[in-house]
């Protein structure tokens, strides 16, 4: 979950940096006019390093011409950029229009996903995954693998896209990664810049590593934060050094082994810096923004620091002076080094790499709308997030290539390096504080590829309040996966308790056992069509209380189909979109199936929101018709959010219907990237089940209301509240879970 990501990128922003293994020299850039070369040095530092813009935008003002560049991480990112010929506004700009919450998100909206992959986070399980191969569990490289990080910077340097040697960009640049494997500094004067960028900033354990060339690279900031050598080998006479790491904790600051491995790592980063400045000389210029105890993983208020390096820069301008230029020469060394054009012509053809994947065709079919379009990076970015959206993916990038004179598109899928066998836990947990207690353990599997042809065989374990053991295998029909064939199998049990009034009378057992087969439609993310064919064997037993039921097997046989609408942000808290779920079953007296008659259910949940209150809307309704099997026509009501007051599933009937109007007010910066969302809220409920030959109306209905804090923890939704019932029922509860549950 991102809370959890973001302490992690708290932790490694500042890496320790390790003696240098020095690369090959440069060759020098060419084309300088007959003056001292100036070269810039830009540090790494996380959020901090956009503080570089506010210093670029002082040595525009002050008309010092540079004439090499070199950058480390963030540094890379802002000196790749200036190298390209932007401009620090433009920068700025660029940065501003950054959503860095999404962007530590590698998968698309939840609106975007397909529906199996919806459908499977009911399961609530944590978004941690787990992968099996060769034996053991394999974790990925990093909690974020960067595939919104890569496809923005292929649009911030689209204009300087393609294998290029950077001495022909307008300033001459080099970025600076490191190879994990040998420890060695790897500074890049050539290639993919896009990538290269990407891969010296690719903190440990948060960003996953960039392979190029055969190498494992991760951040530049391991070997050289500030690479002042690095600049001198590319021809700099001046230097200009720009430091954005972070200070050290304060000896209050030390309450843990985690801050106590985080300031080891900073006063390695001190000591090596420390180093790297005392080679810097009279003529050289260093400068050091007040950034104060500015957090490095800040990115959402980044920007807030572009006017503390503009302040930095500033005191220095008397010996920046002495190396700036007539207003004259500025403009003309300006107008030589404009950005390149770049020209959207129409794509001409589109390829897949396939060395790294396994399901080319599906990439490729994603993108085949591309052929004949202008390049517009939205439109290739569109066509890459809808195949990465599939869940088999680490990355899916792209880059501009060059064949026989035309003009296409690469993709470059790899898939997920600790696949084809995918691990997920979950656990939930709730007490209402009157001496019952409830948990919900959930392991799920996943095989991807189990026939080579896109399909995918989950398996689901669960214990505690529900206990069930399950198989469901997808398999497309076609190649783009708007048809698709379903088998699923499974058991399925749990206990039942049924009320009269705020009595509890008694408690069953439940089970179900099912063998079932489905055919699908899908060609949109928001819907799905289903027609299904089930066979079940239903059992009910007595544990404690009246013999209201003494026991039932029932023996059942459904066709049936389900229509669903997904377009929810999220099931834990959702701010916007709607779930809704229909559910229409013929029971038949074929195949040893007891009883004719239909079931029918429905369920749908609408969020909508203004600033920080969110407001949840939600009905249940199901009905039955002739005469099904009991078992199997039976629906539950009760619980938090459910009936708030009642016991959990304690009112059991063949019909149902309730409402729900759900208020959650959020409390503090919602745009933090380090926030723990809180919310203040309050539920009014109205609804009952009975049964045939029962009336019912909403006037004599039970009526329940709750308040609650919620928190969307690492672990999870926390909700802690209290309900009650017009009929006295009441509860305290203290759970885990989703404002939206499972249609079951």
């Amino acid at each position: 979950m991102l809370p959890t990501r973001c302490v992690l990128l708290v932790l490694c922003l500042l890496m320790p940096v390790f003696p240098e293994a020095r690369a090959a020299a440069q060759p020098l850039p060419s084309g300088e006019p007959q003056r001292p070369c100036v070269g810039l040095v830009l540090g790494g530092g996380g959020a901090r390093g956009a503080a570089h813009i506010g210093v670029l935008r002082v040595l525009e003002r002050e008309r010092v011409p540079i004439c090499a560049i070199a950058g480390t991480s963030m540094g890379a990112i802002v000196g790749a950029l200036y190298a390209s010929g932007q401009r620090p506004d433009d920068i700025e700009r660029v940065l501003a229009s950054v959503d860095w919450k999404d962007l530590f998100r590698d998968d698309p909206d939840r609106g975007n996903l397909p529906m199996r992959r919806k459908d499977a986070q009911l399961n609530y399980r944590a978004e941690l995954e787990l992968g099996w191969r060769d034996g053991g569990v394999v974790l990925p490289y990093g909690a974020v693998q960067g595939q919104k990080l890569g496809l923005l910077l292929r649009r911030m340097l689209l204009p300087v896209a393609g294998n290029r040697d950077f001495d022909e960009l307008p300033i001459p640049f080099r970025a600076v990664a490191t190879d994990i494997v040998t420890g060695e500094a790897v500074v890049f004067g050539k290639g993919d810049l896009a990538h290269i960028v990407r891969a010296s900033m690719a903190v440990p354990a948060v960003f996953a590593p960039m392979e190029i060339n055969g190498r494992l690279l991760v951040d530049g900031g391991l070997v050289d934060n500030v690479p002042i050598d690095i600049v001198r080998r590319m021809g700099a006479d001046v230097v200009i050094a720009v430091d954005v790491g972070a200070p050290l904790l304060a000896r209050e600051d030390l309450r843990s082994p985690a801050s106590i491995a985080f300031q080891m790592v900073s006063v390695l980063i001190k000591e090596k810096t420390k180093t790297t400045l005392a080679t810097l000389g009279e003529n050289d210029v260093l400068i050091v923004p007040p950034l104060g105890d500015f957090s490095s993983a800040a990115f959402e208020t980044a920007l807030t620091v572009v006017p503390l390096g503009e302040q930095a820069a500033e005191s220095q301008a008397p010996r920046l002076r002495g190396i700036a230029v007539s207003e004259a020469d500025y403009i003309a060394w300006r107008e030589q080094r404009k950005p390149p054009s770049f020209a959207d012509d129409a794509i001409a053809f589109v390829e897949v790499d396939q060395r790294r994947t396994g399901t080319a065709a599906l990439v490729a079919q994603r993108a085949q709308n591309l052929v004949g379009q202008p390049l517009a990076p939205e439109r290739i970015d569109a066509a890459v997030q809808s195949a990465y959206a599939e869940g088999t993916y680490q990355r899916i990038g792209w880059r501009i290539v060059e064949r026989e004179g035309r003009r296409g598109v690469e993709l470059l899928p790899i898939d997920k390096t600790w696949g084809p066998m995918f691990a997920s836990l979950g656990l939930q947990l709730s007490d209402d504080f009157n001496g019952r207690s409830d948990y919900q353990l959930t392991a799920e599997l996943l095989r991807t590829g189990v026939s080579g042809d896109g399909d995918e065989l989950r398996a689901l374990l669960r214990l505690g309040r529900i206990t069930e053991l399950s198989a469901d295998w997808f398999a497309p029909l076609d190649l783009d996966r708007r048809f698709y064939v379903g088998l699923d199998g499974g058991y399925r049990a749990s206990n039942v308790p049924l009320s009269f009034g705020a009595q509890q009378a008694a408690e069953f057992r439940f089970s179900r056992t099912t063998l079932g087969a489905r055919i699908g439609l899908q060609t949109d993310p928001r819907w799905a069509l289903e027609a299904n064919l089930r066979r079940s064997a239903l059992k009910a037993r007595r544990l404690v209380g009246l013999s209201v039921l003494g026991g039932l097997d029932q023996q059942v046989t459904t066709v049936g189909g389900r229509a669903v609408w997904d377009t929810l942000d999220t099931l834990s808290f959702p701010t916007r979109g709607t779930r809704a779920v229909a559910t229409v079953d013929r029971h038949l007296d074929a195949l040893g199936g007891e009883g004719q008659g239909w079931v029918t259910r429905l369920r749908s949940d609408t969020a909508l929101s203004h600033g920080a209150h969110h407001l949840l809307l939600g009905a249940r309704w199901a009905r039955d018709l002739d005469q099904p099997p009991d078992l199997a026509a039976f629906s539950t009501l009760g619980g938090f959010l459910n009936l708030s007051g009642a016991l959990e599933r304690s009112r059991v009937g063949t019909r149902l219907a309730y409402g729900r109007a759900v208020y959650y007010y959020r409390i503090g910066d919602s745009n933090a990237l380090l926030a723990v969302p809180t919310y203040l809220g309050f539920s009014a409920e109205v609804g009952d089940t009975w049964d045939p030959g029962q009336s019912f109306a909403f006037s004599d209905a039970t009526r329940a209301g709750s308040v609650f804090v919620g928190l969307s923890s690492p672990f999870g939704p926390l909700l802690f509240g209290y309900g009650r019932t017009n009929q006295g029922e009441d509860s305290w509860t203290l759970s885990f879970g989703n404002l939206i549950r499972n249609e079951d």
